[in-house]
This record gives structure tokens, sequence and C-alpha cells, in this order.
């Protein structure tokens, strides 16, 4: 089952879908300290991501 998570911080569009929770993880800690200057653990992010439906594709 793919994996998704969207970012709205300060008007960010940031959006990504992968197909492990762990892949969404690395690129959104990647993404939230380049683009934020924050840093984040898995626990974190962890309730934010979404399972991606088939209308996601």
């Amino acid at each position: 089952m793919p994996y998704k998570f969207e970012c709205y911080q300060d008007g960010c569009n940031f959006a990504v879908r992968a197909d492990s929770r762990e892949e969404v993880v690395r690129l959104v800690r990647t993404h939230a300290e380049a683009e934020h200057g924050l840093s984040l653990s898995g626990d974190d992010i962890e309730p934010e991501i979404d399972e991606a439906g088939t209308d996601d594709l």
C-alpha cells in the first residue's frame, strides 16, 4: 500500500508519495530541514502519513 504526506506549513505545497512509510519519513525529514529549518523525528511525522488510495495516483 502506498503512503502520502502533504506539507502546508507557511503555504508550502510539498507533497510526497512512496511505497513505504520509512521512505515517506526520510523524504519529509529532508524536506523539513532544507525548506523549513526543522529537525523532525519519525515520531513527529508518522501521525501525519496517510495511506494513498487509487484516487491519489
